[in-house]
């Protein structure tokens, strides 16, 4: 046990060190590949969850809005069978924020004995108040970002035969070494389609059952 928190706190205190330190060039890393595992299901039983495989590519812009799309497997979904998915969704991440905040300066050459003192104070010191808050944040996850898409898919296996498709709303959090990234990705998905083929006959998938939670961890290069 003492080893297991001996790792952690030595996990982290590189993770602090690094994105401590870190400057984010503006014209590179437009782009991200990540390979992520973790678990999938409803959130009131066991039945059904199960592991999850994601291999995704990730674009952004200058102001931080980008997509992502990929693959992810699930070898059991809901009892049903073997899950493939193919996420789409528009992404939004923080960090742009931080970097392009850049206060408005004094022009000391036109400087006059009353210039201070018609300055809105409340207001930059609300600025500067957002902004350390914003770069605290940063610091502590150097990309925070949140996705939101759907996930066409295919159901098959010993009772399914049928494609599905889910809402998808998630939170991503990252930590930069170098030009890798250790991510952590809970996520809510909304099973959007009503019945699976199972054959014979269709089955209707129950309401609750439609609510799915994940939460898988991974790593990400920057390109």
């Amino acid at each position: 046990m003492n080893r297991i928190i001996l790792c952690i706190i030595l996990f982290l205190s590189v993770c602090h060190i690094q994105t401590f330190g870190q400057v984010i060039d503006s014209e590179s890393y437009h782009n991200n590949i990540e390979a992520a595992i973790g678990i999938q299901g409803t959130p009131n039983s066991r039945e059904g969850v199960d592991m999850r495989l994601d291999l995704s590519y990730g674009y952004f812009f200058y102001n931080g809005i980008g997509f992502r799309t990929g693959l992810t497997y699930t070898p059991e979904m809901l009892g049903f069978g073997q899950a493939i998915g193919a996420p789409i969704s528009f992404a939004w991440r923080t960090y742009r924020l931080d970097r392009s905040y850049s206060p408005d300066t004094i022009d000391y050459d036109e400087y006059n004995p009353n210039y201070m003192l018609h300055q809105d104070y409340a207001g930059y010191v609300k600025e500067q108040v957002a902004s350390g808050l914003l770069r605290l944040l940063t610091r502590i996850a150097s990309n925070i970002e949140v996705d939101a898409g759907v996930t066409p898919g295919y159901l098959w296996g010993k009772r399914a035969d049928s494609f599905y498709m889910t809402g998808d709303l998630g939170l991503r959090a990252s930590w930069r070494i170098s030009r890798f990234n250790l991510t952590i990705n809970p996520a809510m998905h909304y099973i959007l389609t009503d019945k699976v083929n199972m054959g014979d006959f269709d089955l209707s998938i129950n309401s609750w059952d439609k609510w799915q939670l994940s939460l898988v961890f991974g790593v990400s290069v920057l390109l």
